[in-house]
């Protein structure tokens, strides 16, 4: 693989997978960088499944369109839906995204951890944490998707601040009387339950042992119901929130330039926005 890319785009959510084809197909060599090995961001590591229906341009949001009908067209790839919300399957999520970057020929990198930034010149050099110890790439352009400003504490580290977390997880069908107590809950279509509970914690080290505790104080509720917890995310979902200091060059973007400000729940409206914006751009 090249050490030198005109994007590097991070990561491999709904946005950074739209983000990565739009600039492929404007003649950009491209790469997508992910710190999981599968696809989706916050919507499948996190399980922050529950997502807010947008309307979508016919002629600017071509990519955001195909991806969701592909997910739709699967028999479980939708697994609650009313007027306004739909709940994803992480796993069709998954294999649909990887296969649209299949298609198109992306260049990937996953299992990363970004860990150093440093702008030379008219160059950006990005160092991550691999598998092989410390990999060092060049690019003019950093995108940064992820939902948490990954990039942002590599310039800035008073630029992104922790707000709160949740864990979101899929037990098996039981009484809705069961779970008063969680925060949010969804029926699936299949019985099942999507949960999601505010976790409280003030301190960003102590966020995963706090949802352990929790986990198991649910877990064992369930079993006492014959039901158990199904499914469990790769990691709590985080909630940061983050400011463009005078140290950002205009060259690393972030969420935030396409979107204002979102919610866990508007993933979808996030890739609308950014494809939308992408398309139009002429100065790439």
């Amino acid at each position: 693989m090249s050490d030198k890319f005109d994007t590097i785009v991070y990561s491999a959510s709904l946005s950074g997978v739209i983000a990565s084809i739009i600039l492929k197909n404007k003649g950009q060599k491209v790469l997508l960088l992910n710190r999981y090995g599968f696809f989706g961001g916050s919507i499948t590591e996190s399980l922050n499944l529950f997502q807010k229906k947008v309307d979508l341009n016919s002629t600017q949001n071509e990519i955001l369109k195909d991806t969701l009908k592909r997910i739709c067209d699967f028999k479980e790839g939708i697994l609650f839906e009313n007027e306004n919300f739909i709940l994803f399957n992480p796993e069709v999520l998954k294999y649909v995204l990887q296969k649209i970057c299949e298609e198109n020929e992306i260049d990937l990198l996953f299992h990363i951890t970004p860990y150093r930034i440093e702008i030379i010149n008219d160059e950006i050099n990005l160092t991550v944490i691999g598998k092989e110890g410390e990999i060092e790439f060049t690019t003019s352009r950093l995108m940064d998707f992820s939902t948490e400003f990954t990039f942002a504490p590599l310039i800035d580290k008073n630029s992104r601040r922790f707000l709160k977390s949740k864990i979101n997880f899929i037990c098996l069908p039981v009484d809705g009387k069961v779970l008063e107590s969680v925060d949010r809950k969804i029926k699936l279509n299949d019985e099942r339950w999507w949960l999601s509970i505010n976790l409280n914690c003030n301190e960003l080290f102590s966020v995963e042992e706090v949802a352990t505790q929790k986990l198991d104080q649910i877990d064992e509720l369930l079993r006492q119901n014959n039901s158990r917890i199904q499914i469990v995310p790769a990691q709590s979902h985080l909630i940061f929130s983050f400011t463009r200091t005078e140290k950002f060059d205009r060259r690393i973007s972030f969420i935030t330039d396409f979107v204002k400000s979102f919610q866990p729940e508007d993933e979808v409206l996030i890739a609308q926005k950014i494809e939308t914006q992408l398309s139009n751009e002429t100065n790439i």
